[in-house]
């Protein structure tokens, strides 16, 4: 599974591997701005954010653009202008009519892809907006497949704190529910919980090392 976007001034790719999210990003040369392995135990929580950042045209600014503009009229006189000038004068409106449709979608309108500790910013595309949305949800459901069979079973046989802490990440995660996550814990320790779930373990810097 993986997921492709091409602007004019860079490339981003993202694509799941075995043991972890691929994210690569390339500026217009080719040159790697970003390419890492995200581990899936560092992934979750997953999320897709709009952010929509059009510049604001104030009163101030369309009276200094009238002003310019009269300015511009009363210095040239469009009578003696020549039609190669007036070519000129149509070719720099378009182009500056293309630019402000390229930033429109491009620059003003952005998608933002969270990870756990990494965030990756693309253009918001209408034709890409289903595609992304499915594809991290297809992140999420993934990770939490790969969490759940390396770090859901138990062994009661082992050290039990470890495996509590390790069950109370995970529930943590949205990984495993309450009920699931009670009754490893219950199959653990041989009792049920007493205040809770959450009360069995304390936050470590790595929880799913065992």
């Amino acid at each position: 599974m993986q997921f492709q976007q091409s602007q004019l001034t860079r490339s981003t790719q993202f694509s799941l591997r075995q043991d972890g999210l691929f994210v690569s990003q390339r500026d217009s040369r080719g040159a790697v701005d970003i390419a890492l392995e995200v581990p899936y135990e560092e992934v979750l929580p997953v999320r897709l954010e709009y952010q929509r950042s059009v510049p604001q045209i104030t009163g101030r600014w369309v009276v200094f653009s009238l002003f310019g503009l009269l300015n511009i009229l009363r210095a040239v006189r469009p009578t003696e202008l020549t039609p190669e000038a007036w070519g000129w004068a149509f070719g720099l409106l378009m182009g500056l009519g293309l630019l402000v449709a390229y930033a429109h979608r491009n620059w003003w309108h952005k998608a933002i892809v969270h990870t756990a500790n990494l965030q990756v910013t693309l253009a918001d595309h209408p034709r890409d907006r289903r595609q992304l949305r499915a594809f991290v949800q297809d992140v999420e459901n993934h990770t939490k497949r790969y969490l759940r069979q390396e770090y859901a079973p138990v062994n009661p046989l082992g050290l039990i704190e470890p495996q509590l802490r390790r069950l109370a990440w995970l529930h943590k995660l949205d990984v495993l529910s309450t009920p699931e996550a009670q009754a490893l814990a219950t199959r653990l320790t041989g009792r049920l919980p007493g205040r809770g779930f959450k009360s069995m373990g304390r936050r470590l810097e790595a929880p799913y090392v065992n």
